[in-house]
């Protein structure tokens, strides 16, 4: 074979060496909704190298946020992992009565420099916005009667395939509400509002890269 031969066949092969996707560590503070809905996402999207975690022990906020910096810590320990690259604490506000240890978990979490997928008030908030787009404030009760309405199972499951034919719904509407409110970054008095889009389309950006 000529030099340019080989040259043009290395050429090749160094096309195909794919760049390694960013490891992602995701931790939720619900144990069986967002783990389901992240872990169905995962599979989806075909993301191995993204991790789904609870915080089984206790759901407020700043657990999230320490059982995420503890699996942080313990990977960059380990001598057969790669450390996480991004760490994202997914968390609600709840309402009428805020979580008591929100405050901390959102200034612990911009020390740590993890991003937050909050809700306001819920997760199910998120849901919602796949089938309409509401600005309307609303307490957790009422956030999950109005997504019973379009979703009459959901005690019983979360239906991902439904949800996933209502991304882009679901992303756009996010976006319109937090443009129309004129809110920030900091979405706790914000309600309704959520951060959860931002997540997704972050893992969607990595499955289209990989």
């Amino acid at each position: 074979m000529s030099k340019r031969g080989i040259k043009a066949r290395t050429l090749r092969r160094r096309s195909q060496v794919r760049t390694p996707r960013p490891c992602i560590l995701i931790v939720c503070e619900g144990s069986r909704t967002e783990p389901s809905y992240f872990n169905r996402l995962k599979k989806e999207l075909r993301l191995a190298s993204v991790e789904v975690w609870v915080e089984h022990g206790n759901s407020a906020p700043i657990s999230v946020v320490e059982h995420a910096r503890r699996l942080r810590d313990r990977r960059k320990r380990s001598s057969t992992h790669a450390p996480f690259d991004r760490v994202w604490c997914v968390m609600d506000v709840e309402d009428p009565q805020p979580h008591r240890s929100l405050n901390e978990a959102h200034d612990k979490a911009q020390q740590e420099k993890f991003s937050l997928a909050l809700s306001n008030p819920c997760f199910e908030y998120w849901f919602l916005l796949h089938f309409e787009r509401t600005s309307r404030q609303m307490t957790t009760e009422n956030a999950k009667q109005f997504l019973k309405e379009h979703l009459p199972n959901y005690d019983k499951e979360v239906p991902f395939d439904e949800l996933l034919a209502h991304t882009e719904t679901a992303i756009a509407n996010a976006e319109g509400v937090i443009s129309e409110k004129h809110y920030g970054e900091d979405l706790r008095n914000c309600n309704p509002s959520t951060h959860v889009h931002r997540l997704v389309l972050e893992l969607r950006g990595h499955a289209k890269s990989g």
